[in-house]
């Protein structure tokens, strides 16, 4: 069972009645028990930069049986930032892209536990200077009674507390202040495996090679949410940087390592042809089937997507998560679109409508505006009309690449 499953699970079972942990705690007040030692300077100069994951920043949960949404990701955000700020006044979110320096970084890895009545946060920890080198690790635990299941305060205490403990922890042993941490690395310099759980990545999806330079054509939806991504292909891989992305049209160019033997040409004039033959490849359902590529046939089942979509067309191979950014490729072996998403059945089916394989995918025609756009070789070819499925196969597996998003 899925962790978002079993906290599901969990939450449901809580009692409406128990009224424990109702008031949110001051930031400023520590545990009973727990304190800065005396004739330690608080380091309010020292510049701070820590990290959480993004998803679990903006984690929260639907329990139908009581009607009620379950905040986890911001009472976890909120209570963080609350501790750092009482003892760092130059403290700020970890930001990948940003030129601002850090003295330390720290690396927060969170983790909840329900069991009824109590709600436990654990929170493992690496603390960084300047030149990535760890001078702390650890880790804290707090629980406290959950309460009334609609009240998130419960959710920002224990992790209040928890974050309270570490600072204090940081600040006892290592008396931190800005003239021995000085911030001189600069947040986009850092190494950002060293702070991703490596273990096992957030998310998956599917990219291919769109040029001889070996840069990789995804959905942006893809790469949202990571950290890092790493490419992997025919047992290489390698960690890939972002080059070029378009929320609005859901793309992404990501940088490659080498050159690529073998990449996708779009269609000259991206002109589709209904009903004509397509394959999809991807790695789809990551952890459950295995890490080979996924390919499935189908056809343009229509030039449009959705209502007021003009950017999508309609394709009948088959697609599941993972399936995002991959290729529809033609029997003639050239790129016509991207994988983007996949009709949502629930609402039809709950109307007696059971509609199959309604999958769409970005037109090529926006394709080449987007490469054209952000400066992104490719290459377009004539149609070729008498391809047949080995070449559409050969094409689309040559090409395609495994995405893995950590966080």
């Amino acid at each position: 069972m899925s962790t978002n499953k079993i906290i599901v699970v969990v939450l449901t079972m809580l009692s409406l009645t128990a009224c424990v942990s109702t008031t949110k705690m001051n930031a400023k007040k520590l545990p009973k028990g727990v304190k800065i030692s005396k004739g330690i300077e608080l380091p309010r100069n020292v510049q701070l930069a820590y990290y959480l994951p993004k998803s679990l920043t903006e984690q929260s949960f639907y329990i139908n049986s009581h009607k009620t949404r379950v905040n986890t990701g911001p009472a976890l955000k909120a209570a963080v930032d609350d501790a750092i700020s009482t003892y760092f006044d130059n403290k700020v979110p970890f930001d990948r892209k940003s030129e601002d320096k850090f003295g330390l970084l720290l690396d927060i890895e969170p983790k909840w536990k329900f069991s009824y009545p109590d709600v436990t946060m654990t929170m493992k920890y690496n603390l960084f200077d300047s030149s990535m080198k760890i001078v702390k690790t650890g880790k804290k635990e707090f629980s406290v009674a959950f309460g009334h299941i609609s009240n998130d305060a419960a959710l920002y205490n224990v992790s209040l507390r928890a974050t309270q403990l570490i600072l204090v922890e940081v600040i006892n042993s290592l008396k931190p202040s800005a003239e021995n941490y000085p911030a001189k690395m600069a947040m986009s310099d850092v190494d950002v495996v060293k702070l991703a759980n490596t273990e096992k990545p957030f998310s998956s999806g599917t990219g291919f090679f769109i040029n001889k330079k070996g840069q990789i054509l995804t959905a942006a939806h893809v790469l949202e949410q990571c950290l890092y991504t790493k490419v992997s292909k025919d047992g290489d891989s390698f960690i890939a940087q972002p080059i070029a992305s378009s929320t609005l049209l859901d793309l992404a160019v990501i940088k490659g390592k080498k050159e690529a033997k073998r990449y996708l040409p779009l269609r000259k004039k991206q002109e589709l042809f209904l009903g004509e033959q397509v394959t999809n490849v991807g790695y789809p359902l990551q952890g459950l089937l295995s890490q080979s590529p996924n390919l499935t046939r189908g056809n343009v089942s229509s030039h449009g997507g959705l209502k007021g979509s003009i950017a999508n067309f309609q394709f009948s191979a088959p697609i599941q998560p993972g399936s995002s950014g991959g290729p529809v490729v033609s029997d003639g072996g050239e790129l016509l679109g991207i994988a983007v998403s996949s009709l949502s059945y629930k609402a039809l089916i709950e109307e007696g409508t059971l509609p199959q394989n309604v999958n769409f995918a970005l037109n090529g025609k926006f394709i080449a505006k987007f490469l054209n756009k952000n400066k992104i070789d490719f290459d377009e070819v004539e149609p070729n009309m008498k391809g047949n499925i080995r070449i559409s196969n050969d094409a689309a597996l040559s090409s395609v690449v495994q995405l893995n998003c950590y966080q």
